[in-house]
C-alpha cells in the first residue's frame, strides 16, 4: 500500500483545483504504460537517458505508468494575469519499485513576468534530439529539482532598443531533497540571455547559465554543517570566495560548488527551413570562466524544416568534448607551504565536498553523457568519467500518414577522470516508431536501443507503450 504524504493531497488538490477554476481552458490528462526489456541487468542508454529521470537505468525489465494533468487559463478574463498548474505521476514495477512525483507545480504571470513553485520540466529544445538539451550543465536526464522560479516567459525588448535587443532571465532557489552526502542542500540558478536582430531572419542568442550547490550538512564530520545566512548566502550568488566560517577549500576557491555554462546560438530562417548553431562552455568555479579551458564545449547544428509531417522534419549533429579540463602549465603560490605548485584541472561537476556532484537521485542533471554515477554506501559521489569526446546525430519525421519516427546515434569515447584515468569506447543507437491516428483511440510507440563496445558486453533493449491524451 501506498502511503499517502503531502504529495498525494497536493495532487488531491490539483485535481479538485482543474474540477472547480472558472474562466480555463480545457484540462489536459494524459495517461501512459510503457515496458522496457534488456538484455542485460541494466537498459540501454536510449531507454533511459534524458527521460526527466522516470527510468532508472539499472533494470532488465520494467513497467512504467505515468498520469499527468495540466490546466491553465485567465483570472477573471484579464488579458494581463494568468495562472497554470500541473502534475506528473510516476509509477514503476521492476527489480526497484518505486512511485514518485515527477511535476507538482503551480504559476502565475503577469505581462510576459512569471512566477512559479515546484516541479516542472525544461522546455524541450532542438527537436528533442540533442544529448543534453543543447546545455551540458542542464539537461532533462533527471527528475527536475523542486524549486520557486522567477523569470521572464520569453524574450523581451529592451527599453529604448526594441527592434534589436531584447533579453530574458530566471532566477531560481531549488531544494535538493535526495539521499546525497550533502544532507539538504540548496541549489541555487539563475540565468541572463540577450537577443539581437543583426538583420533580416538572422538572430543571435548569447547568454550565462550560473549553478551553486550551497548550505547543507556534510557526512564529513570534519565539514559539519555549511554555512548559510544571508551573508553566506551572498558569497554564494555572487561567486566570491568563502568566509572564515567556510571550508579552507571554500576559502582558498569559491563558495560552495559552482559550475555553469556559456551558451550561444544563431539562427537563420530560409524559406521552408531553419538552421541553428549552438555552443555550450562549461566552466567550473572561476576556472572556465576565463576560456582557459576553451578546447571544450558542446557544438551542434540543428535543421529545422518547420514541418512535422515532413518525411525528414528535423537533423541534429552534436559534438562534445570535455577532455580538457583546464589543465595547462600554469603555476601559482602555495601560502601553506611557500611552493610553487601546478594549477589543477577541474573536475567536471565532481566536487570534494559536495560529493555528490551534479546529481539528483542518482541521475545526472548535467548532459547524461557524463557517466556512469559511482554509487558508495548507496548514496551518489558523482561520476566516474567526465572526459569523453562524443559525435551524436539524430532526426526525425513522419514515416507513413500515422507512422512518425525518431533516431539517434552516439559515438562516445569515455577517458574517466585525471585523478583516475581509464578507456572506453561505445556507441549508442536508438530507433523509436510512434503511431498516431485519430480513429484509434491509442498512441502506440515502440523503441529499439542498443549499446555496443560497452564493458563488459553489449546491450539490447526495447520498450513498448500505449498512451492516451483527453
Amino acid at each position: 500500500m501506498i502511503k499517502k504524504g503531502p504529495c498525494f493531497y497536493l495532487f488531491l488538490s490539483f485535481l479538485i483545483f482543474c474540477l472547480s477554476v472558472k474562466g480555463q481552458n480545457e484540462p489536459q490528462f494524459l495517461v501512459a504504460n510503457s515496458s522496457l526489456v534488456s538484455s542485460e541487468s541494466r537498459l540501454p542508454f536510449g531507454l533511459w537517458a534524458n527521460q526527466d529521470g522516470m527510468i532508472k537505468p539499472g533494470e532488465s525489465f520494467l513497467n512504467l505508468t505515468t498520469v499527468s494533468g495540466s490546466v491553465s487559463g485567465a483570472f477573471t478574463n484579464s488579458n494581463f494575469w494568468h495562472y497554470k498548474a500541473g502534475t506528473t505521476l510516476a509509477g514503476a514495477l521492476g527489480n526497484d519499485n518505486y512511485f514518485q512525483f515527477n511535476q507538482l507545480y503551480a504559476g502565475v504571470d503577469y505581462k510576459g513576468w512569471a512566477l512559479e513553485a515546484g516541479m516542472f520540466y525544461d522546455k524541450m529544445r532542438f527537436g528533442g534530439l540533442s544529448s543534453s538539451n543543447g546545455n551540458l550543465a542542464r539537461s532533462r536526464n533527471a527528475r527536475p529539482v523542486p524549486k520557486i522560479r522567477i523569470s521572464t516567459l520569453a524574450y523581451k525588448p529592451v527599453p529604448g532598443l526594441q527592434n534589436w535587443l531584447f533579453f530574458r532571465f530566471e532566477y531560481d532557489e531549488g531544494f535538493l531533497n535526495d539521499e546525497r552526502y550533502v544532507d539538504k542542500a540548496h541549489l541555487h540558478h539563475k540565468s541572463l540571455y540577450l537577443k539581437i536582430v543583426p538583420a533580416e531572419k538572422w538572430t543571435i542568442e548569447m547568454g550565462a547559465e550560473h549553478f551553486v550547490m550551497w548550505g547543507g550538512t556534510s557526512r564529513n564530520a570534519e565539514i559539519g554543517e555549511m554555512p548559510k545566512g544571508l551573508n553566506a548566502y551572498l558569497h554564494y550568488i555572487t561567486g566570491r570566495s568563502g568566509g572564515g566560517d567556510f571550508p579552507i577549500y571554500d576559502q582558498q576557491n569559491v563558495a560552495g560548488n559552482q559550475y555553469g555554462t556559456y551558451q550561444l546560438k544563431i539562427s537563420k530562417a530560409f524559406d521552408e527551413f531553419s538552421l541553428h548553431f549552438n555552443l555550450s562552455h562549461p566552466f567550473e568555479d572561476l576556472s572556465g570562466v576565463n576560456w582557459r579551458n576553451w578546447p571544450d564545449n558542446l557544438l551542434g547544428l540543428h535543421l529545422d524544416f518547420n514541418d512535422p509531417e515532413r518525411l525528414i522534419s528535423d537533423v541534429l549533429y552534436e559534438f562534445i568534448n570535455t577532455r580538457h579540463q583546464g589543465i595547462v602549465e600554469e603555476y601559482r603560490l602555495d601560502e601553506n607551504t611557500g611552493e610553487m605548485k601546478k594549477r589543477p584541472a577541474d573536475n567536471y561537476y565532481n566536487n570534494g565536498i559536495y560529493n555528490s556532484g551534479v546529481t539528483y537521485f542518482q541521475m545526472a542533471m548535467s548532459s547524461p553523457l557524463f557517466y556512469p554515477v559511482k554509487i558508495t554506501d548507496g548514496i551518489s559521489r558523482g561520476f566516474v568519467s567526465n572526459r569523453f569526446y562524443a559525435h551524436h546525430v539524430g532526426g526525425k519525421g513522419r514515416l507513413l500518414t500515422h507512422i512518425y519516427w525518431k533516431a539517434q546515434a552516439t559515438y562516445l569515447e569515455h577517458f574517466g577522470t585525471y585523478s583516475n584515468p581509464a578507456h572506453d569506447e561505445e556507441v549508442l543507437f536508438l530507433a523509436k516508431f510512434d503511431y498516431k491516428n485519430p480513429s484509434f483511440p491509442f498512441c502506440l510507440g515502440i523503441s529499439l536501443a542498443a549499446d555496443l563496445g560497452f564493458n563488459p558486453g553489449d546491450i539490447y533493449g526495447a520498450q513498448l507503450s500505449l498512451s492516451k491524451s483527453w
